[in-house]
């Protein structure tokens, strides 16, 4: 058995995520796996004044075909950056650290990537550098089907993430809704800045 990781692709992922990241020796994406519903995929998970928010990027028709995941494709009929950036501008305006990582965020989500593995991956890079997890990801070149490492695809949904417990960290609404848990990487960027790699056990 290796510490390598074998994972799905996510959208700024569940704070989980990274942690067994920044654990593994080497985090191997799988590209070549068919999309999920449910899945952190194409959607990630907030706090903000009213509760929990999911932001989800719409994606072109075609995406519950058999193509690899490594193919699907994002919609822009609607304008989604417009309205992710303004829920967290929202849900995070007084943060602690929004200031210092709202610009490149911004930056980010208006690039307009036409695949959504490759948005992803800036995601996690984003939150990489942020937090310094020095993460040696790499793509699968073919669909695994049994991995010998630590296999972690599809055991962190939308219907089940709360129950992976994460290390506590002040919250911006807590004193509303108490401690929400596994919530996106970026409420614990807001929350901690660079700090937050201690949440993650790094050191």
């Amino acid at each position: 058995m290796t510490n390598d990781l074998l994972i799905e692709s996510t959208y700024f992922p569940p704070i989980f995520h990274l942690v067994r990241m920044a654990e593994s020796d080497i985090i191997y994406i799988d590209g070549y796996e068919h999309y999920r519903k449910g899945s952190f995929r194409n959607k990630c998970i907030i706090s903000t004044g009213n509760g929990l928010q999911t932001l989800i990027i719409p994606l072109k028709k075609g995406k519950n075909s058999q193509q690899p995941f490594m193919e699907v494709e994002i919609s822009y009929d609607e304008n989604w950056p417009k309205k992710h950036l303004s829920a967290i501008k929202t849900a995070y305006g007084k943060s602690p650290y929004f200031i210092y990582f709202i610009d490149e965020i911004e930056m980010l989500l208006n690039k307009r990537f036409d695949i959504l593995m490759d948005l992803n991956r800036a995601s996690i890079d984003l939150l990489n550098k942020y937090f310094k997890m020095e993460l040696n990801i790499q793509n699968t070149q073919e669909y695994i089907s049994n991995y010998e490492g630590i296999d972690l695809r599809n055991t962190c949904l939308t219907n089940n993430y709360s129950i992976q417990k994460t290390n506590y960290y002040p919250q911006v609404f807590e004193d509303r809704y108490g401690f929400q848990n596994n919530l996106s990487g970026l409420d614990l960027l807001f929350c901690m800045g660079n700090y937050g790699k201690e949440v993650l056990g790094i050191k």
